[in-house]
């Protein structure tokens, strides 16, 4: 019960740090930073796939709610866990996953977190900053944003995972 509060925690956390302050800040057009994603990026390994792509859709749509951006996010949640699924096969630690574990640096090592989180991070820029675009016109300018925006969102995830969510 405490386990399911905590992740209730987060996801309201994450949600107001996202469309109360980083979505409010602009600092140029390449640089847009997503925490939200690191919700979905941490659950727990047992996590059923389809409470996790119903999570991943809830989060979406709340973020769109607050940004009026009509579906945008709610795809690119429902995108982040289904491939979550794949690059925890990819970068499964040789001796497995435990279940019921947080998917964290503390349990999974910097390194490993590092590849988990770039993977799904630039999988999530590419949707949301392509879609947004809709077009290959601009693709370089697309590009730039996917790529600084990440490094962006990278640094920002590791910030918010070292502080709040890697303590026990």
């Amino acid at each position: 019960m405490i386990e399911k509060l905590k992740y209730i925690f987060y996801f309201i956390v994450l949600l107001l740090v996202q469309t109360l302050i980083l979505d409010q800040v602009c600092v140029s057009v390449y640089v847009n930073a997503f925490v939200y994603i690191l919700f979905i990026m941490t659950l727990p390994i047992d996590t059923n796939k389809y409470l996790a792509l119903l999570l991943g859709l809830l989060m979406g749509l709340c973020v769109d709610l607050f940004n009026s951006t009509l579906g945008l996010h709610a795809s690119a949640g429902l995108l982040v866990a289904f491939v979550r699924t794949f690059a925890l096969d990819i970068y499964s630690p040789h001796d497995g996953y435990e279940n019921n574990k947080q998917l964290s640096v503390r349990n999974y090592g910097f390194g490993w977190f590092l590849k988990y989180a770039i993977t799904i991070i630039l999988i999530h820029h590419l949707w949301i900053f392509l879609f947004e675009s809709m077009t290959f016109a601009n693709i370089l300018f697309t590009l730039a944003k996917v790529c600084v925006s990440s490094l962006t969102s990278l640094a920002v995830i590791l910030l918010f995972h070292l502080l709040l969510m890697s303590r026990k």
